[in-house]
């Protein structure tokens, strides 16, 4: 393979159709060359052979013994083309494909800006080709979260400029030798997810700027044309994004996170066991043992789960062969809320109908007679003080008070809470502590 100025990283897992495709992409890239090396995980459905077969020389096919993750694969790429040479190192998901000019305009983007560390293209939702899934992202120390104000719009003029944000997504981004090797590559650690964000955020502490360039496109397949069937984004997701805010909170804000990783844990588990959900149930309680032993690498067994094919249908058990409904709203959900609530009745039973109201509307004295269930929405069941049975009330989560089993189970749930919290909080709190002596924070 001749040596050009860019390395172009794609990990590849079972790929198949996706890789070739995002392959041709590359090979129709316009006034760029670039080299193409796929780290192949372990696939076991052939695609490293017919990728081979396919492009000859064009690819070069790295094989690893075992399926290390999109962590692993990317990071013995970038590893490997750092060792070659490379000024330039693109990682590219094997199920997106990059517009025609979007690998030049990344390139010259990062020539013409010496202070800019990586570079990333604006992701694009493969089944809603004018939607955007991933620009200028930031990370959110408040909510503990990463978003922007862009994902899930229609692209615009707006979204043509090239933004700083906290880091690019590993769906498309080209980053600098120079800053691998004094920042460090990717964390292999993580297996999959928030490894380009903890890359990309890393860069940026090292004084580097990362940006998101508008103007660059890439459409991204990846959840977006396939329901979810596992536990599988659950798991990593939240085990990781753990692990990151962990790691770069500020100090003085550890006990609110510790508060945040003990509330949300317990709300999962909480509801999850009274709905029958073991699988989500020993996801979520995995999640957090998990982040208190600093598992990290693949899950181990039990972690991800097939989610159970009866799904949330208690609402539906409970209202099942009901024609007309009245829903009370509380005034902490929204009437979208209520909307999608009113959809979910629907789908159940076309021919059920569903009248909306307030609380204050109560006073008017509405004819409860003609109903067949009354129905109170709030957003959390556990909020309920006042037994209403046998009119019953539901949350926006699915939980829901329809006798007096539920009535009892959800008053109980802040005094569960704070058996929970003492039973963890000291873990947390040093899981905490040993995770951010690792960058010396």
């Amino acid at each position: 393979m001749n040596r050009n100025e860019i390395a172009v990283i794609i990990c590849n897992y079972n790929g198949g159709e996706d890789t070739v495709k995002c392959i041709d992409a590359v090979i129709k890239s316009k006034d760029i060359k670039c080299d193409i090396y796929v780290v192949d995980n372990a696939s076991t459905d052939g695609s490293a052979d017919r990728l081979g077969r396919q492009f000859g020389e064009r690819v070069a096919i790295v094989q690893n013994a075992e399926n290390l993750g999109g962590s692993g694969g990317f990071g013995r790429g970038l590893r490997m083309a750092v060792e070659e040479g490379y000024p330039y190192i693109m990682m590219l998901d094997n199920d997106a494909y990059v517009d025609t000019d979007t690998i030049k305009k990344l390139h010259r983007y990062l020539e013409e800006n010496p202070d800019v560390g990586i570079v990333g293209a604006k992701i694009m939702m493969s089944d809603d080709p004018k939607r955007i899934m991933d620009y200028a992202k930031t990370i959110d120390f408040e909510t503990f979260m990463d978003g922007s104000k862009w994902c899930g719009e229609l692209d615009s003029e707006e979204a043509k400029e090239p933004r700083e944000c906290d880091f690019a997504a590993a769906t498309a981004a080209m980053v600098r030798r120079e800053v691998l090797l004094k920042c460090g590559g990717m964390d292999e650690a993580h297996f999959i997810y928030y490894d380009d964000i903890e890359l990309g955020y890393r860069i940026k502490q090292s004084g580097y700027k990362v940006v998101s360039l508008g103007s660059a496109k890439a459409w991204h397949k990846s959840g977006m044309t396939k329901k979810t069937t596992n536990t599988f984004a659950r798991y990593y997701l939240t085990r990781n994004r753990y692990r990151f805010f962990a790691k770069y909170l500020p100090q003085e804000d550890m006990e609110r996170f510790t508060e945040y990783i003990l509330s949300r844990a317990f709300s999962y588990m909480y509801g999850s066991y009274y709905k029958g959900r073991m699988d989500i149930f020993d996801t979520e309680k995995y999640i957090l043992e998990d982040f208190i032993r600093d598992q990290r690498g693949m899950a181990g067994r039990r972690r991800i789960n097939e989610l159970q094919k009866d799904g949330y249908h208690l609402v539906e058990k409970e209202l099942s062969g009901c024609r007309r409904v009245l829903l009370y709203l509380k005034q902490d959900v929204s009437k979208e809320q209520a909307v999608r609530l009113c959809g979910r009745l629907q789908k159940m039973d076309s021919e059920i109908e569903a009248v909306i109201s307030t609380e204050v509307d109560r006073q008017e004295k509405i004819n409860t007679d003609k109903f067949d269930k009354i129905i109170h929405f709030c957003r959390h069941v556990k909020d309920i003080e006042k037994n209403v049975l046998p009119e019953i009330c539901i949350d926006i989560y699915g939980n829901m008070i329809a006798n007096e089993q539920d009535y009892i189970y959800f008053r109980n749930y802040e005094k569960s809470y704070e058996f929970f919290y003492g039973l963890y909080h000291d873990s947390v709190v040093e899981a905490i502590r040993q995770i951010r002596k690792e960058g010396d924070l």
